[in-house]
């Protein structure tokens, strides 16, 4: 069981198992905390990037976000405060609550996006985004049919949808499973994804989830956000719904994840 510096004391793993592992437990002081280890290392240096670089620059006003309280990069490990709340996902909101909670995700990451990522990806997107889909085309291993790589290709092009919007910091994850709420106040957790990215990523899963059943949530979110993108209507979108509805059959078929393959499918078709 790792221990660190802090005084870090595990008392139970959190975790369902993944790219890293998670254990609840508690510094010295009796501070709650969880202590993250990683499998891989790009994951590590993506959530020590964003908790490290980004989430400080973010106004603290807007969520409870959690802070980076130590690391070890031999270790991949990194000790990072408890975020105030309970899974929106797990625990009833009141009546009106889950609007209040939408608007706040789409205030919070309207400052996220704004923020300047400092990218160093030589790059463009219009270049980036076709290639990200070849990769998984090309590394599919009979997960995918025909018909869903041309229409994927078609939806995406050549990349030229994509020439005028610029990287933004994105969580990558953005979905009510990584959102907290503590009566008032959005908390915003597993930035393990996070890195520069077209800021539609941060839509996409809100997209083909939870704004279909209640397209209403998706006004209020929009409320927070400040105004709707030009990318998020129409071509755009729809290009990277098919990035993210590819990514999901293969890597959900590599990893024997029948309802991620299911999800990538429903949205592709």
């Amino acid at each position: 069981m790792p221990v660190d510096s802090s005084g870090f004391v595990a008392s139970h793993r959190v975790d369902a198992g993944g790219n890293c592992q998670v254990w609840a437990g508690h510094l010295s002081d009796g501070t709650p905390a969880f202590l993250k280890k990683f499998v891989e290392s790009r994951s590590w240096n993506q959530e020590q990037q964003a908790l490290l670089n980004w989430l400080p620059r973010c106004p603290s006003a807007l969520a409870n976000l959690p802070r980076l309280l130590d690391q070890d990069p031999g270790d991949r490990t990194l000790l990072i405060s408890a975020v105030a709340g309970v899974s929106i996902e797990k625990a009833p909101l009141a009546a009106g609550q889950l609007e209040q909670v939408m608007q706040q995700a789409g205030k919070w990451l309207s400052a996220l996006h704004q923020l300047d990522p400092q990218d160093t990806d030589d790059l463009s997107l219009s270049d980036s985004l076709p290639l990200r889909l070849e990769s998984w085309i090309e590394n599919h291993g009979n997960s995918l049919s025909e018909n869903e790589i041309q229409k994927a290709r078609k939806l995406v092009g050549d990349g030229s949808l994509f020439k005028s919007t610029t990287r933004a910091c994105c969580h990558n994850d953005y979905q009510p499973r990584n959102w907290l709420w503590d009566g008032d106040r959005i908390g915003i957790i597993d930035f393990e994804h996070a890195h520069p990215n077209h800021p539609a990523f941060d839509w996409v899963r809100l997209e083909t989830g939870i704004w279909q059943k209640a397209p209403e949530l998706r006004e209020r979110f929009i409320e927070g956000y400040g105004e709707e993108p030009d990318w998020s209507d129409g071509a755009v979108l729809d290009a990277i719904c098919a990035i993210y509805a590819v990514g999901c059959i293969v890597w959900g078929s590599r990893h024997q994840e029948a309802a991620i393959v299911a999800n990538g499918r429903r949205i592709l078709d």
